[in-house]
């Protein structure tokens, strides 16, 4: 305590610097609260790197546009392998022209863990955190070797993670997951009025995803879908990541379907039902209470390796925390509008689904852990960088 007490004084009087990555919107997310507890642990506080509008929002200098990253899948990777390379190298050139106390790496692995090792190469006295673990438990295990050579501390978000970790010998603390802050006061009342709606209309949320490929590839079965008459009575909503850039509504069409753009997630607070591309999205859908289908489609190529990879039995978090299928997942050839259609009536015909549903949230509530995770590891990172 005392030395928590006298480390926070000196923080207060140092100027600290940072230089801290996310390559898509849910790391945006994560950093920003990151880097807003950080600036309360040590006001005088510094952060390079490259994040998103909300990173910036505290004080992020950013040198890349984060919506260029948002890159998923082998080939994907591929095509735009001389563009992360160029990015690659201005991350090392502010490194080496720049004193920073600490690294701070969130999720994003396939880059991170690269550039991670490329750092302690060009400066192998700079601590690197990473926080928000790759989930290298489900696939691409060997990942383990590069984390315990370049990484000085992991900070993980769900407990099971910090018991892999330990058995492998890593540093790492849980701190839990930092969705129980932002989301824990949501009200779906409230959402509706936020955003000008009816509270005596049905709502059906489209959020095929952060990225402009999960958009092409999941958007069109949705927006098939709900030509359905089942979907006559629902009132259309879509909600648009803050990483994409332009208007998805002037590509697609969309007439008659409200897109929410600034705060995304409120899209999925108001919803009554959700259609949500796998990633973070499923999570914050069981903390606001919302009932989803999980879509997932990747290029044919990215699929067939990754199901040489995958270790887990499920894509999604929900599923991987409780170990069955909370929530139905509509992955690859399965994403089908018929699909879409099939499973919606599924619940919303059958109450003792809906039940079952609504108790396995509270349960996977309940393994997030407590309040306060952004704060921690805020503490963490400025009293041990």
């Amino acid at each position: 305590m005392i030395c928590i007490e006298v480390c926070s004084k000196l923080h207060i009087e140092m100027k600290l610097n940072y230089f801290i990555i996310a390559g898509e919107a849910s790391g945006d997310l994560h950093a920003s609260h990151l880097m807003h507890e950080m600036k309360i642990v040590s006001p005088n506080i510094a952060f390079s790197g490259i994040g998103g509008e909300m990173m910036s929002k505290e004080g992020l200098q950013s040198i890349v546009n984060i919506d260029k990253m948002a890159i998923m899948g082998f080939w994907e990777v591929l095509k735009n392998f001389r563009f992360l390379k160029r990015v690659e190298q201005q991350v090392l050139d502010s490194i080496k022209t720049n004193k920073f106390d600490a690294v701070i790496l969130i999720d994003y692995p396939g880059f991170n863990l690269r550039i991670a090792k490329k750092i302690k190469k060009l400066k192998p006295q700079i601590k690197i955190f990473y926080y928000i673990s790759p989930q290298i438990w489900a696939w691409k295990e060997n990942r383990i070797d590069t984390i315990k050579k370049y990484i000085d501390k992991m900070i993980v978000i769900f407990e099971f993670e910090k018991k892999w970790y330990e058995k492998r010998g890593l540093n790492v603390d849980f701190v839990g997951h930092p969705f129980i802050d932002i989301y824990n006061n949501f009200d779906k009342r409230q959402a509706l009025l936020d955003l000008g709606l009816s509270t005596e209309k049905k709502y059906l949320t489209l959020f095929p995803g952060s990225r402009k490929q999960e958009i092409e590839n999941h958007l069109p079965y949705m927006l098939q879908a709900i030509q359905n008459d089942f979907f006559n009575d629902f009132e259309i909503l879509l909600g648009q990541a803050t990483t994409l850039g332009g208007d998805i509504a002037k590509k697609y069409h969309t007439h008659g379907i409200k897109v929410i753009k600034d705060s995304p997630e409120m899209a999925l607070a108001a919803a009554d039902f959700a259609w949500v591309g796998s990633g973070t999205s499923t999570l914050e859908s069981v903390l606001l209470n919302t009932p989803i289908i999980l879509v997932y489609k990747t290029s044919s190529l990215s699929w067939y390796l990754m199901q040489k990879m995958v270790k887990v039995k499920f894509a999604g978090m929900p599923n991987i925390i409780m170990n069955q299928p909370i929530i139905p997942e509509l992955l690859q050839k399965k994403l089908t509008a018929e699909n879409l259609i099939i499973e919606t009536k599924r619940f919303f015909n059958d109450k003792r689904y809906q039940m079952k549903m609504e108790s396995a949230y509270e349960n996977i509530k309940n393994a997030l852990g407590s309040s306060g995770a952004s704060k921690r590891a805020a503490e963490i990172i400025v009293n041990e960088g």
